[in-house]
Formats: C-alpha cells, structure tokens, sequence
C-alpha cells in the first residue's frame, strides 16, 4: 500500500472518530510515543495533524491525547497498531463457550496509586476503591497492603493520609452465572439503546460523566452506557444501580455496567459495551453478546463504588489532583488461601 493510500486511510478514520473535547485533553503522548502506537509513519502522522488531530507543542516535538490516539487506531482498520493487535489479544477469551464465563477463575492483582509529581506534602492522601468478588460468587484469598499506615474506612476505600504511594495485592477468584433478563421492559430499553447506532470510544472518566453530552455526539462509552441506562430502568419503575468496577482480562481494565432488579427479582447486570467489544474478537462465541445482558461473566469484577465515582483519588497539598494509577492484573492457575 502506497503513502498516499495509507494516508487517505487514517485520514478518513479521523473524520469519523470522537475528538476528546479540549478541556478534557491531556498531552500524555510524544511524538515518538505516538508513532509506536498508531504505527502508521512519519509522513502519515504529519498529514494527520494537518487533517486536525489535535496536539500542542512545536512541529516535531508535539504531544497528543492517548484517548485521541487509541481511537483513532481502532477505527483505522490498520491490523498494525497497537490498540488493535492488543485488544484483539486481550479478548481472546471471547472465542470460548458458555461454561468457559462461568467458571471460577483465579486473579492476581497488584494496585499502586501515587502522586504524579512526586513532590507531595503533609496535607496528602491517597485513596483506592474495594473489590467486591464476593458480589458474584467470588472470594478474596490473599490480601497485602502497604504501607500499614492504610485503613480500610466504612464506605470500603482504602485511604492512606501521607505522601504514599499506596500499595496493595491480592488473590482473588471469581464466578459468573448464566441468567436470562426476563423482563420485557427491560429487554426493549436495552434493545432500543444498542440500535441506536452508538459507536463505543475511550474517553476520560470525567467526561463519561456527562452522559446527555457524549451520547448526543453518538458515542457511548461505558461509564456513560451505564449512567443513561441505570437513568431510563428506573424512569421504567426497576430498581437500578450503575456500578464501576473491572472487565478482567482486557485492554481497558476499569469498567461500568448496570446492575437492576429483574421480574424474577433477581438483580442481574447489563452490560452493553461488553456486547459490543465482542466486535473486536477474533471469532467471538455468538452467545456472548447475548450472555452480557443479564448473565454474570467471570470476568466482571465489581468495586464497591458507583459508575460516576473514582476509583483512585489523591489530595495533594490539600488540593486534589487526579493520581498516577497503575494496575496489573494476572490470571492465577488456582485461587491459594491465605491471610486476608
């Protein structure tokens, strides 16, 4: 393929992707970063820029939004960059059949949360929301935290008052379960929504907040899925709880769904955008999309925290400041009891 075709390629998937608005940008991303990750070449990257990918910075030193990137490489159809190859990867798992999404799994995880500057004072703190496996059959095997100066409070975050970072690991397992959402009016609003023509993207967390303002773009991320959701189940007369918490095994690990009191009165989780990443599998199982409305996967872990809360936070010098977060999450062969 020749400069100019791919070229006309990527431009074309940046006219139809959702450009993180400029308050919410970020810089993260190099030049050098960016190219790594779109891996479309210099010339192409430069007329991308000059079609209106958004960056700051000098020509040849610029720096743009990794939200704008990852979008952009998604839509590119490129089977070269890296969001695509990883996310191709990470749901492999898709391919598997029903018993595969509901038997139990063991997890390893390791959470850090610090300052992103490093140069906290006194007046700091940093926080992390709980796991709740136990919501779904799971269970907590193991569980380290560092430093012991951490608390768990009443409403389940662990806080750490000082300069940190914080640190914690776990051994974990989870369980899913196979249920039909029985209700007819349930069934309609989620089908009128995933007809809609919506397209999923990743966008921050905040701006997944204002709901009315992405979807009307005609993008739903899943954060704001499961706010609109929650929002048009209860308008419905259902009792309904958008929930954060984490699709594991994934690109993206932080994830939202909805969690509502079906006819049967069972409390059963929609989970649309897990639908919808079954697009991207390679050969995905043709009942999966149709098990993530109303079925516990294996995969879902839930936090003790509402779709529009924050996983992490940090008060820095009394100010509060979005944290550095990182987050490494491996299968483990078999749950290993030990001190919680």
């Amino acid at each position: 393929m020749t400069v100019n075709s791919t070229a006309e390629r990527w431009t074309a998937a940046l006219e139809k992707v959702y450009l993180v608005p400029e308050e919410y940008r970020t810089g993260y991303f190099d030049r050098a970063a960016a190219l790594d990750l779109l891996r479309c070449g210099e010339e192409v990257l430069d007329r991308l820029v000059a079609a209106g990918l958004p960056s700051t910075g000098e020509p040849g030193d610029e720096r743009y939004d990794r939200y704008d990137l990852f979008n952009l490489a998604l839509a590119s159809g490129s089977a070269e960059s890296v969001p695509e190859k990883a996310i191709a990867y990470a749901l492999r798992w898709m391919n598997q059949g029903p018993e595969s999404w509901t038997a139990e799994l063991g997890w390893s995880f390791a959470i850090t949360v610090e300052c992103p500057t490093g140069e906290c004072g006194e007046q700091s703190s940093l926080s992390h929301a709980r796991m709740l496996p136990e919501a779904v059959g799971g269970e907590v095997h193991r569980w380290d935290v560092s430093p012991a100066a951490a608390r768990q409070g009443e409403d389940g975050r662990l806080t750490l008052d000082g300069a940190g970072p914080l640190h914690f690991e776990a051994e974990l397992s989870t369980r899913g379960r196979l249920m039909p959402l029985r209700s007819p009016v349930l069934r309609g609003i989620v089908d009128d929504f995933m007809s809609a023509g919506y397209r999923w993207v990743r966008v921050p967390e905040r701006l997944q907040w204002d709901h009315p303002r992405l979807l009307a773009a005609g993008v739903a991320p899943c954060i704001s899925a499961s706010l609109f959701l929650a929002e048009e189940f209860t308008r419905a007369g259902y009792q309904a709880f958008a929930r954060r918490g984490w699709l594991l095994g994934i690109l993206d690990l932080a994830h939202s769904w909805v969690e509502v009191v079906d006819d049967d009165g069972v409390v059963k989780p929609v989970d649309p955008i897990a639908a919808w990443l079954s697009e991207y599998a390679d050969r995905p199982h043709p009942e999966l999309a149709k098990a993530a409305i109303g079925s516990w996967l294996n995969r879902q872990l839930p936090a003790a925290l509402p779709a529009d809360g924050l996983m992490a936070t940090h008060s820095c010098r009394g100010r509060a400041v979005e944290p550095r977060r990182t987050t490494v999450i491996r299968r483990s062969s078999t749950p290993v009891k030990g001190p919680a």
